[in-house]
């Protein structure tokens, strides 16, 4: 999860019950989260991407969105957090079976691989920032996204889901939800070159995650509509693309 240092704590407890399910905007301010599926709503997570990354020194303030290639997949799915109307915090999910991989493969790509040959579906959780407001921990945030996610990856039919996430917060992710070191310590390139370590989840294992966020991370009663993926059309996709970094040699968009 290629977050910035400034943007998230690594171990403030959540707060939420499993029975809280904000999809949709509520009038009591509670956080809301989906599935971006317009524009608008895509348009200010990778605004508030760009300003994170730009605030923690890992993206240069040359483009006024943090738009990379694999956003634009078919295979990636971004969720977003809302309060009170405003983007706060998105995460990405790209589920393996682009022509490119998944986006931590240029580094683990060993790793990637030994995964792939075994057959069972995976993907990479990525792009992970968060913005609290006043009234709200950024801990509160982060597990409902999360949440989500996870539930989508097992609506999709992921077994296992794979990140890039700083040393400093790699123990973290092992002691509350059962994570595993894959790779060493590796210099990321999606964020700059700063230090990573790959880790590998296990979607559907509940005995993997700490107790008291079993219940969080496994029961609930999510619609269809609320963990159905979305598919950029074309012309979404277009609009975004004019956004991709470009090649420092060439001028033409990365790949």
């Amino acid at each position: 999860m290629d977050r910035t240092q400034k943007s998230l704590p690594v171990e403030e407890p959540f707060v939420l019950s499993a029975a809280r399910q904000p999809i949709g905007i509520s009038e009591d301010g509670r956080i809301s989260v989906r599935i971006a599926r317009h524009r608008a709503q895509l348009r200010e997570a990778f605004q508030l991407l760009q300003r994170k990354y730009c605030e923690a020194g890992l993206s240069r303030a040359t483009q006024s969105l943090r738009v990379l290639p694999y956003h634009l997949w078919r295979e990636t799915q971004i969720f977003v957090a809302q309060h009170r109307g405003r983007v706060i915090g998105s995460i990405s999910l790209t589920r393996d079976g682009n022509e490119g991989g998944i986006p931590m493969e240029s580094t683990y790509r060993d790793q990637v691989r030994q995964l792939r040959d075994t057959g069972r579906p995976f993907g990479e959780v990525s792009s992970l920032t968060v913005e609290s407001p006043e009234d709200q921990s950024t801990g509160e945030v982060f597990g409902q996204l999360t949440r989500l996610m996870m539930f989508h990856a097992r609506y999709v039919g992921l077994e296992y889901i794979l990140a890039v996430v700083h040393p400093r917060h790699a123990r973290f992710y092992e002691r509350a939800m059962g994570f595993q070191a894959i790779g060493g310590l590796s210099r990321y390139q999606q964020v700059g070159g700063q230090p990573g370590i790959a880790i590998l989840g296990h979607v559907n294992d509940r005995t993997r995650y700490r107790s008291r966020w079993q219940r969080f991370y496994f029961d609930g009663d999510f619609s269809d509509a609320d963990l159905a993926p979305n598919s950029l059309s074309e012309a979404e996709r277009s609009y975004f693309a004019q956004f991709l970094p470009q090649t420092a040699d060439t001028g033409r968009k990365a790949a």
